[in-house]
């Protein structure tokens, strides 16, 4: 004998579902909005450091920054490099390391915020025709510089990768820091640029590794010893980076002493 359905019940369980259902829906996206709303920021004094730099211009853009070389003319401002942070990672996190970069080679840097802090959402949301990349804005903002880079840091470096798989043509090279191409571009003509550090802990070194061979076979591919994730930034306590032994200042020099001379052999070619 079958039972029959007590409808006032199951209508009443369906309720306290939805209901719950909606908490832990809100409850989830809370979570999200606190997690992507709280980024990694660096020690107040970096960012001083390099507005006291007389030989960096440092201001705002569009919620991030941008670094440009104060003793070199407008006219001779030709190379410009547009760097995506790294995931959760405030753009002021970069600004101590890519100073060099302008002051010593030349460059215009541009650090662009990204929506809700990573450099996917703003890929995703260029995927769907709303708005322009990051890259795109940027390079359109400062049409004056001939010659364009991308890079970026973890996650800002692939996404870097995508874009520049995209718009090669607009490009002349690829810049990464901790990160790697997880798309093909060794068919292109791009300059790249893959400098890791030997002490990353967030770093998968098994996808690193695999991945060396999206990149063109002239790529330059350097390892820093003694180097953790954040050190290629000035931001701290990223979870699952252990301490690496070396100064964030002793860290930046090694970084830049490959990236220096390696922007300075693209000229020279």
């Amino acid at each position: 004998m079958s039972r029959r359905i007590h409808w006032p019940t199951v209508r009443s369980q369906a309720k306290r579902l939805f209901g719950w259902t909606v908490v832990v829906v809100v409850i989830l996206f809370a979570a999200a909005v606190v997690f992507l709303g709280t980024p990694y920021e660096p020690p107040a004094e970096t960012v001083q450091t390099v507005e006291a730099d007389e030989e960096v211009t440092l201001s705002a853009y569009n919620g991030g920054y941008l670094l440009e070389p104060a003793a070199v003319d407008d006219a001779d401002r030709t190379d410009g490099l547009v760097f995506y942070p790294g995931a959760r990672v405030e753009p002021s996190g970069y600004v101590e390391s890519l100073a060099p970069l302008a002051s010593e080679a030349n460059l215009t840097v541009v650090i662009p915020k990204m929506p809700t802090n990573l450099a996917v959402t703003d890929y995703a949301i260029a995927r769907t025709g709303l708005r322009a990349d990051a890259a795109t804005r940027a390079m359109n903002d400062h049409d004056a510089i001939e010659n364009w880079y991308i890079g970026g840091h973890s996650m800002g470096g692939a996404m870097a990768c995508r874009y520049a798989r995209s718009n090669a043509d607009a490009l002349d090279g690829l810049l990464l820091y901790a990160s790697y191409c997880d798309q093909d571009i060794s068919d292109s003509d791009l300059a790249v640029l893959s400098v890791a550090g030997e002490a990353d802990t967030v770093l998968t070194w098994d996808t690193y590794e695999r991945n060396l061979a999206n990149l063109p076979a002239d790529a330059t591919v350097e390892t820093l010893p003694d180097v953790n994730h954040t050190q290629f930034g000035s931001y701290r306590f990223q979870r699952g980076d252990d301490p690496s032994g070396t100064s964030y200042e002793e860290a930046h020099q090694r970084l830049n002493d490959v990236v220096l001379a390696w922007f300075e052999s693209q000229r020279r070619g």
